[in-house]
């Protein structure tokens, strides 16, 4: 303890103080109980995003120069021999940010295999039109728990473990200069939390539907315990633990999506939590809160759709905003070229974490809403495109004239802003009156979801492994692989799709349902899907050969990028920057200035290097 209370005051010497606000306790417990006003400081964040300004000119110099200084500095911030791999697991009892991090990836690898593999056996039981084919008693229960386990290992152990909790613990400390998190112990305690959820949710698939939905709950309450303690010690660390400099404006875009994802996932997931605690409540104690009550107008089941909602609605920006920041991110460092407008890329990520916490209610207008209330959730759910577009505005800025470099890594960032695009299109023909009721099938959509989520989604997280495996692992992916794969993925879940789009369109009309053409369109869905995944053998290929025997990462900085994880060694130390403290100086885009030798300063290279490397 006397050793964390000494990084925080370490920590909290010489922040800026044009910071609008922030906390001044360096006490243990004063830091826990600030965690509790986040939420209340979330108006004071858009405020603080105000005040952005770029960092002062400063001279650039060729990158040899920069390398130079950057090597000239090893002594402070690491050297190649302090960054030996730690092992594929890092650690299995550590609370090493690093070791945690790498475990949620893990986990989220897992979670991904056994998701594909149930979407495949869901995709054949579609084209035979046999009911509960899958399971061995024939039964539609069987099916839905295997429809319910694969959105539940795809939603809550890919999507929102690991681009949150797998990057986010690993590079969050890196980035932002900490020697570790500010709760380490609660990294490790939010691992084995997901992890259990993860066995208890598997196995309520293979329970009769009694027992396996109250075994489904009480996963449902570990993942989201989990998850409160991930978002608050994630909260805490960037706001109690960045280095001397690293103000609020010249953090990284990554870090700004971690920060806000946080504060989300710390009010979504208590309503869930609580939620499911009352419904287990129900079930295993004889309450009633969710009884229907003789004398009330609404349902049981309309009162838990409102939990539920107040939930799933924000889970789908609590998925989305670390990919957001990721892919806007290797955009600006693969264009070489400084993220264009980084204040209104901030400022679109505040708007569209606080516009899709208010629009749970958009899910409910047949549900016994007052007649007037779906209206203010209308007005609020057509507000989250324009942080969308502005997002799209910053990322088309930041692209156009730079000296774009087509890595595995920016392929997959250029895919998902497509499929994020071509996603959202087809949610406003959702929208429209014509397209509601039973005129369009579940695969219009299932379609739509997986497209702007669920594949989009997983692009950004290949983009950003394929962006730091070296530094998890001090070695490459194969970049021939990499692009092999893009592509055929990439075709793939557009062809896949698209096609459930116009599946669903046609699916229910009375004239086409049993025509040979809808079969045939099933049956082609069936063989892209089958295609589709067997091309992700690629991927693990490259991901175990590139482990194992793959070509060592001598670069420090690989990819010529400017933020502080690129100052230590790859794999880094044990302990962050060899037990120092950086301090930054600019901000976290400082690339593609004309008419200089190169094109990047990192952050923390000091005005006086630069001055004697002009």
């Amino acid at each position: 303890m006397r050793q964390w209370r000494n990084w925080q005051t370490h920590q909290l010497e010489g922040l800026a103080v044009a910071i609008p606000w922030r906390f001044e306790s360096s006490l243990p417990h004063q830091a826990f109980s600030n965690a509790f006003v986040i939420s209340h400081q979330f108006f004071s964040l858009l405020l603080a995003t105000a005040h952005f300004q770029r960092a002062p000119d400063v001279s650039y110099v060729p990158q040899a120069a920069v390398v130079t200084a950057m090597n000239q500095l090893d002594n402070q911030f690491g050297d190649e021999a302090a960054g030996r791999p730690r092992g594929a697991f890092g650690g299995i009892l550590s609370s090493d940010h690093k070791s945690v991090g790498l475990r949620f990836l893990w986990l989220a690898q897992l979670s991904v295999v056994t998701g594909m593999a149930l979407s495949l056996f869901m995709r054949v039981q579609l084209s035979r039109q046999a009911a509960g084919s899958l399971t061995a008693p024939s039964t539609s229960e069987g099916y839905a728990a295997i429809t319910l386990l694969h959105g539940s290992l795809m939603v809550f152990f890919v999507l929102t473990a690991a681009p949150q909790c797998g990057f986010g613990f690993f590079l969050v400390p890196l980035q932002i200069g900490a020697r570790e998190m500010a709760f380490p112990l609660l990294s490790g305690i939010s691992f084995w939390m997901t992890a259990a959820s993860l066995v208890g949710i598997t196995a309520s698939a293979f329970l009769a539907p009694i027992a396996g939905s109250t075994l489904w709950l009480l996963g449902v309450v570990c993942f989201s315990g989990g998850m409160i303690l991930a978002a608050l010690n994630l909260s805490v660390t960037v706001l109690e633990q960045r280095a001397r400099g690293m103000t609020l404006p010249r953090l990284p875009i990554t870090v700004w999506a971690w920060f806000i994802t946080a504060i989300l996932s710390l009010l979504i997931f208590s309503v869930l939590t609580a939620s499911s605690v009352l419904l287990l409540s129900d079930r295993l104690a004889g309450t009633h809160f969710f009884g229907a009550a003789p004398q009330s107008s609404v349902s049981a089941m309309s009162v838990w759709q409102r939990w539920f909602w107040f939930f799933a609605q924000a889970e789908v920006y609590v998925a989305m905003l670390p990919c957001f920041g990721i892919v806007t991110h290797l955009l600006s460092i693969y264009s070489r070229r400084p993220l264009w407008n980084e204040r209104l890329a901030v400022l679109a990520l505040c708007a569209a974490g606080l516009f899709g916490f208010c629009i749970w209610g958009e899910h409910m207008f047949a549900s016994g809403l007052n007649p007037y209330k779906p209206l203010v959730f209308a007005m609020l759910a057509s507000s989250l495109g324009a942080p969308s577009a502005l997002l799209l505005i910053c990322w088309f800025g930041t692209l156009w004239g730079g000296a774009i470099r087509l890595t595995t890594a920016m392929l997959f960032s250029l895919g998902f802003v497509s499929l994020f695009l071509s996603g959202g299109l087809s949610g406003i023909f959702m929208a429209r009156r014509e397209f509601a009721g039973g005129s369009t099938g579940d695969a219009l959509v299932t379609g739509h979801f997986h497209l702007v989520m669920g594949v989009a989604a997983t692009f950004a997280i290949l983009a950003a492994l394929f962006f730091w495996f070296p530094k998890m692992f001090g070695r490459r992916l194969n970049e021939t692989l990499g692009k092999l794969h893009f592509w055929l993925t990439f075709a793939g879940v557009y062809l896949l799709f698209m096609s459930m789009h116009w599946l669903g369109l046609v699916d229910r009309a009375s004239n086409l349902t049993s025509s040979a053409a809808i079969h045939g369109l099933r049956t082609f869905l069936t063989v892209v899907a089958l295609a589709t995944i067997a091309a992700q053998v690629l991927f693990f290929v490259n991901f175990f050969w590139s482990l194992l025997r793959g070509e060592p990462c001598h670069a420090k900085n690989p990819w010529r990028a400017t933020t502080l994880e690129w100052s230590v060694a790859s794999p880094p130390p044990g302990e962050n920057f060899r037990g120092g403290v950086p301090v930054v100086f600019r901000g976290a885009y400082e690339l593609g200035v004309p008419l200089a030798g190169e094109d990047f300063v990192p952050q923390h290279l000091a005005p006086e290097e630069l001055a004697k490397l002009r």
